[in-house]
């Protein structure tokens, strides 16, 4: 699988200054979700969609 561009994240939830628990209320995830995908672990796709959703931007933008 491709790594995925966690800078983009990163970036979003620094620009709308926002706690990533903030975030994940908003993505509809759980903390260890976000943490999972952000160390590059096994997780469900549906919440990167949503992520995606959140940050209005297309998923491809998540894969290098």
């Amino acid at each position: 699988m491709n790594e995925l561009k966690f800078n983009i994240i990163t970036k979003y939830i620094e620009t709308k200054n926002i706690t990533i628990k903030e975030f994940c209320k908003q993505c509809k995830i759980s903390t260890s979700t976000y943490y999972r995908i952000m160390k590059g672990k096994d997780f469900n796709l549906i919440s990167l969609f949503r992520i995606a959703k959140k940050m209005n931007i297309r998923i491809h933008l998540f894969f290098k």
